[in-house]
């Protein structure tokens, strides 16, 4: 298993994921993801990573 982080290829700043904001959510580990493109993406400071 790999403890190396992946990084979404977007900033909070390009996409603000939310309540509105057209992407479908996943209750994850105690937070919510985004599923985006076919994965799924956790807000993590000023960018998404991803799950």
């Amino acid at each position: 298993m790999s403890t190396e982080e992946v990084h979404a290829e977007h900033t909070v700043a390009d996409h603000a994921h939310g309540a509105d904001c057209g992407h479908e959510t996943v209750e994850h580990d105690g937070h919510v993801d985004y599923l985006h493109d076919g994965h799924k993406h956790a807000e993590h400071g000023d960018h998404y990573d991803e799950h």
